[in-house]
């Protein structure tokens, strides 16, 4: 997986492929945020207030990059 990460030219990336990659990214966390609950770990409620400032601050700048792109 490492490999494949390195073979993706992220930076010609544009706004839509970024989007996209969050969403993916974002499903992925969910589906272990469901899992660990179904097996019974519990998650720090400080990881879960991490991962929302880091949510909020990505949709902020893509919202600055598309302005910007105006």
């Amino acid at each position: 997986m490492s490999s494949l990460l390195l073979a993706v030219n992220f930076a010609g990336w544009g706004l839509i492929q970024w989007a996209i990659f969050i969403v993916i990214i974002a499903a992925i966390v969910a589906v272990v945020f469901v899992a660990l609950k179904q097996f019974g770990i519990a998650i720090p409620g400080w990881v879960i207030t991490i991962f929302w400032i880091l949510v909020v601050a990505v949709v902020c700048i893509g919202a600055i990059r598309f302005l910007a792109s105006l």
